[in-house]
């Protein structure tokens, strides 16, 4: 690709606009899509719609990654479908990243909905993250004997509802662990 001459090409800071402008509609499409997977898994629309017979493998079938799925679905059903924020908001976060949107959707009430708003829309990655735990930190996540649970382990086993029953057997066969039964015990999170 060549430029002829310095005319013919556009302004960098026209590019600069444009990539923003992008950047900030496929966040909201992301959000979007977030809220359309909520109803449709909500109201089972999604079956007989491919030959999946569980939601992740609808997902997975439509050629959508299941984890970002539920990123997506987490930030649409917190402040598109339970908070139902105006759109205008929803754009000034769109360019979040999806772990300060998570983040974000963790926390968010009506009550603190403006500020977070506001974190989420100017600060970078680290700060917002940052001030959503410094601000608005909640308890941390407790095991069955009500030991708190790090991140890590807290964010797997909040993963490992998301795999079926074939993906769970493998996992925990790759852990060590020994199912009791496969067809007797549900093991769920």
């Amino acid at each position: 690709m060549t430029h002829s001459n310095s005319t013919d090409a556009p302004k960098a800071v026209d590019l600069y606009k444009l990539t923003t402008q992008v950047h900030r509609h496929i966040g909201f499409q992301k959000i979007r899509m977030g809220a359309m997977l909520c109803v449709l898994e909500d109201a089972g629309e999604w079956h007989g719609r491919t030959a999946a017979r569980s939601f992740r493998g609808f997902l997975v079938e439509e050629g959508i990654h299941p984890q970002a799925a539920r990123q997506y679905m987490k930030v649409a059903r917190k402040f598109v479908l339970e908070l139902q924020i105006a759109n205008q908001e929803l754009l000034a976060m769109s360019r979040a990243s999806m772990r300060v949107l998570c983040a974000a959707a963790d926390v968010a009430t009506p009550e603190n909905l403006a500020e977070l708003v506001s974190i989420v829309a100017t600060l970078p990655k680290p700060e917002a993250l940052e001030e959503i735990r410094t601000r608005f930190a909640s308890a941390p996540a407790q095991d069955a004997e009500g030991k708190p649970l790090s991140r890590p382990v807290g964010r797997i086993l909040s993963e490992v509802g998301e795999l079926t029953q074939m993906q769970r057997a493998e996992l925990f066969s790759r852990l060590g662990i020994r199912s009791t039964s496969s067809s007797g015990s549900n093991v769920s999170s």
